[in-house]
């Protein structure tokens, strides 16, 4: 089925990057949140944003960089549409692990103490700033697949 960002695009392909773009802001919405001391309020948008976002790593960008990318990454490294596949499968992987790192040491007792970060505030602004670059390699992923012909 084909996309309806009128782009050459799956169906899926645009979902995930409309879907992406929406997570985007309501991780920015869910910092607002812990600013204004709704702590419950912004772990559940956190949370939500991150298992969301598992499930269309699953769903459409792994098995797309499994199908289109993988197999062809060690020969054409330096062309655009696999470098900034890599490249954005690589950020999106350390900010996905990241975030459910995060989320166990603050939702879970799992992590021991020793293993804890200390400057939570630190830290939670890195993962943001690491996921909105992880965006932006997406929509550059995006646009060196079906626009950039």
């Amino acid at each position: 089925m084909g996309g309806f960002l009128g782009t050459g695009a799956t169906f899926a392909a645009d979902l995930n990057l409309v879907i992406q773009a929406l997570m985007g802001v309501a991780l920015i919405l869910g910092g607002f949140l812990a600013r204004w001391k709704h702590f419950r309020a912004h772990a559940i948008c956190q949370t939500t944003v991150l298992a969301l976002n598992l499930l269309m790593i699953a769903l459409v960008m792994w098995p797309s960089f499994h199908a289109q990318v993988a197999p062809g990454l060690s020969r054409h490294l330096i062309v655009p549409y696999y470098a900034v596949a890599a490249a954005h499968g690589a950020l999106g992987a350390l900010a996905e692990v990241f975030g459910l790192y995060i989320a166990l040491m603050a939702g879970t007792r799992v992590v021991p103490r020793r293993l804890r970060l200390k400057n939570w505030r630190l830290w939670m602004r890195a993962e943001l700033a690491l996921w909105w670059v992880v965006i932006l390699t997406g929509g550059g992923a995006y646009y060196s697949w079906y626009l950039a012909h």
